[in-house]
């Protein structure tokens, strides 16, 4: 008999997909707003660079926070940190406000991206732990591709009606009210008792554990190439295909919002394909075989052979993010689970956005399309560097069964 999800996944995945929803609008319409607004893409760049770098260092803090007041106050922090981001957002053009709505948006979605995996972990049994990783992938890019297809369709029939500047606005306000609703579920939460509360000092030698830990460093490491790779295209997608494919808000939405459900579908198929394969062989394949996707994103021929590539490429290169993150709370005492996950945010986000301004400025001073090129490059070096972390897995001639601590 099937174990049933428990409450609190439940209302977490409903959270998830309202503050996903928020995400996508940032990841899609807030490019496109400072274009607009008369910015070019290199100030683009550093405002996307500066979000994501908040999201990495508040991470920290956030890991200690969760520790203190628990996830369901930290999420709650989240969401309104989410919410003030767009509103100051929608209500100036000054770079410097703008920056610090970045800012802001950024704290909040590192309250998320710190605490999901452990408290993922903590409310469900290590025979669901796959599926429970599958569900929220699947329902936050759910979210996204919510995002994407209902923002480009409420553009568009705006801009019939006002400014087009105005429409995006009214989109940006939209992505701030789902944050502001993620509140309902979140208050659902029944707050885990803290099993042992610790103090700086304790917190801080949870980060030396994971320190001399050389598998989770070389773990860090992976996540950090990855990160840095996605920050050179991912952010910029919408202004790629806006800009220089001259197409239009509703045909960008419907392509993004295409590529989203391949994650939705992916997030679906994963579990079964890391039975068949093994959970570290089904990370490779996916990584590897969506590099030629990405590749002919930068040689576009026509709309729908994009569409294709865009929907491919997100499907396999993000298929694996549920077993990633499943096994990287495997590597560390349960204790320890928070200081890693906050230090898989810092590595990931502190690189990507190292690649957001990189790829701004390339984008500005060159062409659209020399950033994948590099994408390409730190895809198979991180490849690489999960093989050789689970390289023990890759000699075995069957499938290793779930490992949990």
């Amino acid at each position: 008999m099937k174990e049933k999800l428990s409450s609190n996944i439940k209302s977490y995945l409903t959270a998830n997909f309202l503050l996903s929803f928020s995400a996508g609008v940032f990841s899609m319409y807030v490019g496109i707003f400072l274009k607009e607004s008369g910015y070019a893409e290199d100030f683009v760049g550093n405002m996307l660079s500066v979000h994501t770098l908040s999201t990495a260092l508040f991470s920290l803090v956030g890991a200690f926070l969760i520790g203190q007041i628990g996830s369901k106050k930290s999420f709650m922090l989240g969401s309104l940190a989410v919410f003030l981001g767009f509103a100051l957002m929608g209500n100036t053009v000054n770079p410097y406000l703008l920056i610090f709505s970045g800012i802001l948006s950024g704290l909040g979605f590192s309250m998320k991206s710190t605490g999901e995996a452990m408290f993922l972990s903590e409310n469900s049994s290590a025979s669901q732990r796959v599926l429970v990783f599958s569900l929220n992938f699947t329902v936050m890019n759910a979210g996204f591709t919510s995002a994407n297809f209902l923002g480009g369709l409420l553009a568009n029939y705006l801009s019939i009606k006002i400014p087009y500047i105005e429409a995006i606005l009214a989109v940006i306000a939209l992505g701030g009210a789902f944050a502001i609703v993620s509140f309902i579920p979140i208050l659902t939460i029944k707050q885990n008792q803290i099993t042992k509360r610790r103090n700086l000092g304790q917190y801080l030698v949870g980060y030396k554990n994971i320190l001399a830990n050389r598998s989770a460093l070389d773990f860090l490491i992976f996540n950090a190439v990855i990160g840095m790779g996605a920050g050179m295209v991912v952010p910029f997608f919408s202004i790629y295909l806006k800009y220089a494919l001259d197409i239009q808000d509703a045909v960008v939405g419907g392509i993004l919002s295409f590529s989203q459900f391949g994650c939705v579908l992916g997030g679906m198929l994963i579990p079964l394909m890391a039975k068949k394969l093994g959970e570290h062989k089904s990370v490779v394949v996916c990584q590897l075989f969506s590099i030629p996707f990405l590749i002919s994103i930068a040689f576009p021929q026509g709309i729908m052979f994009v569409a294709i590539s865009f929907f491919m490429r997100s499907s396999l290169m993000n298929m694996g993010t549920p077993i990633i993150q499943n096994l990287g709370m495997n590597l560390v005492h349960p204790l320890d689970r928070a200081n890693l996950s906050s230090l898989m945010s810092l590595s990931s986000n502190l690189t990507r956005a190292i690649g957001i301004a990189i790829g701004g400025y390339i984008m500005h001073r060159y062409d659209y399309n020399t950033p994948y090129y590099f994408t390409v490059a730190l895809y198979l070096v991180a490849t690489v560097l999960f093989i050789k972390l689970y390289q023990s897995e890759f000699i075995k001639k069957s499938p290793c069964p779930d490992k949990v601590t």
